[in-house]
């Protein structure tokens, strides 16, 4: 009986360690976790109807890196947002945005926002 609650605790363990909840990381929008390599691209705009076509833009990026070994912190550098975007842009005025996700492994990730506009 005790044997059977150790190796049923273990599977559970062991199920949990791979669903990826331990290795979220919070951005701004959600994208989808793969276990390997997830790279994402969507756009931070909602109304398309009516978006000029851009020639100009900017990007800026946040780098993240998580030791889960050793210390188990999260270390986090840069600025992904739409102010640092177009003002490596050199934008005047932004018409859209998007942003491009990617994790390795959920150990080392990259967020990039790129701003759009004249």
């Amino acid at each position: 009986m005790m044997r059977h609650a150790i190796a049923v605790l273990a599977v559970g363990m062991i199920l949990f360690t791979l669903t990826g909840c331990a290795v979220q990381y919070i951005t701004p929008v959600r994208p989808p976790t793969g276990f390997f390599i997830t790279n994402v691209e969507a756009p931070l705009s909602v109304n398309f109807s009516k978006t000029p076509v851009c020639d100009k833009r900017g990007s800026s990026s946040t780098y993240y890196f998580r030791d889960p070994i050793f210390t188990g912190l999260d270390f986090a550098w840069g600025e992904a947002d739409l102010k640092s975007a177009a003002a490596a842009g050199n934008l005047a005025t932004v018409e859209y945005a998007d942003y491009e996700a990617l994790t390795i492994f959920g150990i080392w990730g990259k967020f990039t926002v790129t701003a759009y506009g004249n």
